[in-house]
């Protein structure tokens, strides 16, 4: 819904908006977080630091998750969980305990667990107490994490290579099942009870649809079109893109598509450094080569260009902020 007062929003409320993650220059402490509103009419830079000054977000933010009025952020080369309220940004504390170049994580049964790609382990963390509990070691690639089902997926795959998915479960913390699917995965997301992982190759795109009641996977694939990666699931729609191009399919299509909706041009590896589809909208994120901040462009799900936006250092991320 549009708010017709939102230009005068008072700076400290974040919420109805959407987060724009940006990770920042590696080595450098310069990761932040942007705030835009639903209604686009209401932008505000660096709101971390904005709250929290003296205090720095830290080097490489990559990647953010929620829990009721939590935001987690995990903070990569920090090897930090910085966490703050989602709504106001001020900081509540900071987790440092066994993080290893922390990835991504997911909070379940008040519990955040961490992909850790150095000790290649999931470490978890009482969410509330912000304690260490104990960790879970994978001795292979840990990644991407989501819930489902009551149960946590990680992608054991990095850099469009690797073709598993570990199943944990969160009672014993221990692995269930290894699931394999094809090579190249790169996302994965939860929708209604399934987990979607989508895998993209120079040589085709297989999209796996995961059973959480028994964890074995169905997928499509197609080798006309190839090279898929940034999946979004957005209402019924599961989104990607393809070099320049963003592509729709529905959650139950048994085929990939092989016409655009629209593309965007090209900034060479920076081109959807960030990518997301909320409410509609096509969220992108420019990282300008990390050389200069970046540019941000929301799009209606036909291409036409809603706003434009220049943000910090490399946006990688995209996280709808309702209250």
């Amino acid at each position: 819904s549009n708010d017709n007062d939102n230009n005068d929003a008072p700076l400290g409320t974040y919420d109805n908006g959407v987060l724009i993650l940006n990770e920042g220059n590696f080595g450098t402490p310069n990761g932040s977080v942007s705030y835009i509103s639903n209604d686009l009419a209401t932008f505000q830079n660096d709101i971390f630091k904005l709250v929290n000054t003296p205090t720095v977000l830290g080097d490489v933010a990559q990647s953010m998750t929620f829990s009721n009025e939590k935001a987690f952020i995990v903070v990569n080369n920090s090897n930090e969980v910085e966490v703050v309220n989602r709504y106001t940004f001020k900081s509540l504390g900071t987790i440092t305990e066994k993080l290893a170049n922390p990835r991504y994580s997911v909070v379940l049964n008040d519990k955040l667990y961490v992909t850790n790609s150095i000790s290649k382990a999931v470490t978890v963390y009482d969410a509330k107490s912000y304690a260490y509990v104990t960790s879970i070691p994978l001795n292979k690639t840990a990644e991407k994490i989501v819930t489902a089902n009551g149960k946590l997926y990680v992608t054991n795959a990095a850099y469009g290579s690797g073709t598993e998915v570990t199943v944990i479960n969160p009672i014993s913390n221990t692995v269930s099942k290894t699931i394999t699917l094809a090579n190249g995965i790169n996302s994965i997301e939860e929708k209604n009870g399934s987990v979607y992982v989508l895998s993209g190759t120079s040589t085709k795109n297989t999209l796996s649809k995961i059973n959480t009641t028994n964890d074995t996977a169905t997928s499509i694939e197609s080798a006309a079109v190839k090279s898929a990666i940034n999946m979004d699931i957005d209402g019924d729609k599961i989104y990607y893109t393809q070099g320049t191009e963003v592509y729709a399919i529905s959650l139950t299509a048994t085929t990939f598509s092989d016409k655009a909706l629209f593309s965007v041009k090209d900034s060479s590896w920076s081109t959807f450094y960030g990518f997301g589809v909320i409410d509609g909208k096509v969220y992108s994120g420019d990282a300008n080569a990390f050389t200069a901040d970046g540019t941000v462009t929301i799009y209606s799900s036909t291409g036409t260009v809603l706003k434009t936006l220049t943000v910090g250092r490399g946006p990688n991320g995209f996280y709808s902020n309702n209250n």
